[in-house]
């Protein structure tokens, strides 16, 4: 089979940074924290590779783990796929893989969030599919063959679909693959994605489990690798801990931002987490979860309660000039990650 499926999926993973918040505090399409009269708007580039100014207030649609436990829902979509000729499906590390005629292959994964793509691709176009907003891109020019579209769900996990020759990368047209990958998506999003009809596949996990914490090593919980996605890549060795009055803080920092993790060891949910001086506080939710943002000029704290009354906080402060207007999107951002990694017990 063509190996880009695989490097694909996973170049999406490693070179990303983007997504946002609501609930009621926020109306739709507003960046977190984006105050009209105190702060800049964050505008995300016009060709969807950049941050996502959409709220992030979903549920997750589809498993979030990778290989076959992220794909059990197969069976329950195989009827909605007929109507493109689904011949078989499998999952496996890279994703969720349908196979159909003409030697089509298309692949679902859902472990990451809606991400800045940095890297060269000679595709990044936005698009539209059942009212949700995304992208069309490839990262390999011609004569590849390969195509994938990103969904901004407003969750966690994005929705990504690649669509590909199943023995050869160069075999078929990459207009052909762009329009399977489009139409595989539109029978997902509507499947299962809130915002578009759908209904989340069941067993799909929203929450860490009440002992997630437990002992934790904030360092593993708000990682090097997490703050990675929104710019700050100070690598394992500059995760530098610390203690707060509230619990244990992780700091990241680079020349263009720095982040702090932190978590509570009480169990008093966000009341019992003193907003940050000075700033614009704002409540909404985190996926399914209660959330608060508290906004300054350069900085923006996102804290979370889980199930269980602990707060898992991301505080960004910005500290160059293309940092500052997105301090939310970024603090979310990783957050998103890290609370991935929460859910899967990958710490």
């Amino acid at each position: 089979m063509s190996r880009w499926p695989y490097f694909v999926a996973i170049a999406l993973l490693l070179t990303g940074c983007s997504s946002a918040i609501d609930g009621t505090a926020f109306r739709e399409g507003s960046a977190p924290g984006a105050s009209e009269t105190k702060y800049p708007k964050y505008k995300p580039p016009a060709d969807g590779s950049g941050f996502s100014d959409q709220v992030l207030d979903q549920p997750m649609a589809l498993p979030s783990r990778q290989g076959e436990e992220g794909c059990t829902w197969l069976d329950a979509i195989k009827p909605d796929l007929q109507p493109l000729g689904l011949i078989s499906t499998k999952g496996v590390l890279s994703g969720c893989q349908f196979v159909f005629p003409n030697n089509k292959g298309a692949q679902v994964h859902a472990y990451s969030p809606y991400s800045w793509i940095t890297q060269d691709s000679p595709v990044m176009e936005p698009v539209e599919i059942a009212g949700i907003k995304g992208r069309t891109y490839a990262f390999d020019p011609e004569p590849a063959t390969f195509c994938s579209v990103n969904m901004d769900v407003r969750a966690y996990a994005s929705i990504a679909v690649d669509a590909y020759d199943v023995d050869s990368d160069e075999a078929g047209s990459r207009a052909e693959h762009c329009e399977l990958a489009k139409k595989v998506a539109e029978v997902v999003l509507k499947k299962f994605v809130p915002l578009a009809g759908g209904k989340p596949a069941p067993g799909t996990v929203q929450e860490p489990p009440a002992e997630a914490l437990k002992d934790a090593d904030i360092c593993e919980v708000v990682k090097f690798t997490h703050t990675n996605y929104a710019g700050i890549n100070a690598g394992r060795e500059g995760a530098q801990k610390g203690e707060s009055p509230l619990g244990p803080t992780c700091t990241h920092e680079v020349a263009y931002a720095k982040a702090v993790g932190m978590y509570t060891t009480g169990m008093g949910g966000l009341e019992a987490v003193p907003p940050k001086q000075g700033a614009e506080v704002r409540n909404g939710m985190f996926g399914t979860l209660k959330a608060r943002f508290e906004q300054t000029e350069e900085t923006c704290a996102l804290s979370v309660q889980l199930s269980n009354g602990q707060v898992v906080q991301v505080d960004f402060i910005g500290k160059k000039k293309e940092a500052m207007d997105r301090t939310c999107v970024s603090a979310q951002l990783i957050l998103s990650v890290s609370m991935l990694a929460l859910i899967n017990g990958d710490g």
